[in-house]
């Protein structure tokens, strides 16, 4: 107890003391950073769980509001205004996003800042793991995790803040990317961003070090640790924005590999038929989501549920009954799903009115358990690496031809569909390429919405148009669009940020 309190204690001190996010000489103090800091490789590891892993913080409470898997209506709900406000610069694409927000205390919206501050968690252990005592092997297992959350973290800024790497037309050696803070030692310049071919490049570095080290290392690591395979997983995400669809699909192959499994929904789904009308009820057993930490899926859990939500509130309903939500899930995305799927029911939970003039249930996609707080609300699962592969080999089979491709590809999509559909479930075939790959992406949206993934995924495959409704004024509906390539499909640096750092240039 008393190591553990010294440890936190060392964390506190000596990151108070470190670099500032987009370190300048000024931001330290003149005071010795020798008077307390880390001396073994255990505060080490205490300090990268206090300061270089996410936890209960959220990265992303807004993102989903930047995508077509969400909708707005109107409501007369006092609170519910408040929401709209908040979230209106985000579903509107607004280039003053972050700043409106921040004018409104919007909870959770400071990505910029969050991500740095954990990437400078990272490095503080990096530097100073040569200087502590403690067991080699513990120091290469840190070192290894170290180097995977800050690959991690840039490969959110970079596809936050950047253009997509796959972006037709454009030059990876002088398009602006991020700025690279790979080590803790305070430098008097303000770093520029950097190119993205660049920032790739150390996500590269980072991650193929950390794997080699988590695979010798880190495999008693628990899931919310870095493991060999969120490494795995990441690096398969990664070549996948890059289009290297062969080591997409190789790293894919390395998770599905070593753990194959996924939750089956229909074992936690009660399906009851009204015998008059014929009416299904389906009753959703909340210990089973699959972003648990009892889920076979899941590789790696972050995120509090009540930061997540903050822009999907459930109304009030004794104050205001039958009120609708300012933002939901989308009607129309609901509506893509086949009806013998179980993901609507499962991960989508929606209002439904009763005989009473009430509203009941969660309008938010949520794959862990609703009623504890204890388990994930963002994280990685087994699920995405089967879709990662799956268009990887539909998209090397529509380059050359190889039909073992379109078959590895169908099977793993069945395999994923076979676990979340009613029971019995019959497999799709599909022999057109560019059909199957349309199939494949679908999938991909219904299973990993409200993942963080869908802004992402439409920002890699063409940055097509999107169109917004809102309703501010009961039975006005103004209409907002993005347009297809759209330079709003690159959010804005924050105000703050850039007053912070005068050598930041802002995107267009």
């Amino acid at each position: 107890m008393i190591d553990d309190m010294k440890s936190f204690f060392y964390c506190l001190i000596f990151m108070a003391l470190s670099i500032g996010i987009m370190g300048c000489g000024d931001f330290l103090e003149e005071s010795s950073q020798d008077e307390v800091r880390p001396s073994t490789v255990s505060d080490l590891e205490q300090l990268l769980l206090g300061e270089g892993y996410l936890r209960t913080d959220c990265i992303y409470p807004y993102l989903e509001l930047l995508t077509d898997n969400v909708q707005n209506a109107y409501s007369d709900n006092e609170s519910h205004v408040t929401v709209l406000q908040q979230g209106l610069p985000v579903f509107t694409w607004d280039v003053d996003m972050f700043d409106k927000m921040e004018e409104l205390y919007t909870t959770g919206i400071d990505t910029w800042e969050k991500l740095y501050s954990k990437i400078k968690g990272c490095n503080v252990v990096l530097d100073m793991l040569d200087d502590v005592t403690g067991d080699e092997n513990e120091k290469l297992n840190q070192r290894g995790s170290a180097l995977a959350l800050r690959g991690y973290y840039y490969l959110l800024l970079i596809n936050t803040f950047a253009q997509p790497y796959n972006k037709e037309g454009i030059d990876l050696n002088t398009a602006l990317g991020v700025p690279l803070i790979v080590s803790s030692a305070v430098k008097d310049e303000f770093p520029a961003r950097e190119s993205i071919a660049k920032v790739y490049q150390q996500i590269e570095r980072d991650l193929l070090e950390a794997v080699d080290l988590m695979d010798k290392y880190g495999q008693n690591n628990i899931q919310y640790k870095v493991t060999p395979l969120f490494v795995y997983n990441l690096l398969s995400r990664m070549y996948l924005y890059m289009e290297n669809w062969g080591k997409a699909a190789e790293y894919a192959s390395v998770v599905i590999t070593r753990n194959p499994q996924l939750r089956r929904l229909s074992d936690f789904v009660t399906i009851e038929v009204d015998e008059w009308f014929g009416d299904e009820t389906l009753t959703y057993d909340v210990n089973g989501g699959v972003l648990n930490y009892n889920s076979p899926e899941l590789i790696w859990g972050y995120g509090d549920k009540r930061i997540s939500e903050i822009l999907f509130q459930l109304p009030d309903i004794f104050t205001y009954p039958g009120s609708s939500p300012i933002f939901s899930v989308s009607d129309k995305f609901l509506a893509q799903h086949d009806v013998n799927d179980l993901r609507p029911a499962c991960y989508y939970q929606r209002y439904f009115k009763s005989i009473f003039p009430m509203v009941f249930g969660s309008i938010y996609g949520s794959k862990s358990n609703l009623n504890d707080l204890s388990n994930p609300h963002r994280g990685m699962r087994v699920a995405e690496a089967y879709l990662n592969r799956a268009e990887a080999n539909i998209r090397l089979f529509l380059e050359n031809g190889n039909e073992n491709l379109r078959i590895s590809a169908l099977t793993d999509l069945n395999y994923l569909r076979e676990h979340r559909f009613r029971q019995p479930y019959e497999d799709v075939n599909i022999t057109d390429g560019q059909t199957l790959l349309e199939f494949c992406l679908d999938e991909r949206r219904k299973e990993l919405a409200f993942d963080d993934h869908r802004w992402f995924d439409l920002r890699r495959c063409g940055m097509p148009e999107m169109i917004h409704e809102i309703t501010i004024n009961k039975g006005q509906v103004q209409e907002y669009r993005l347009a297809k390539g759209s330079d709003r499909y690159v959010l804005p640096i924050p105000k703050k940020v850039l007053d912070k750092n005068p050598a930041l240039v802002q995107n267009p």
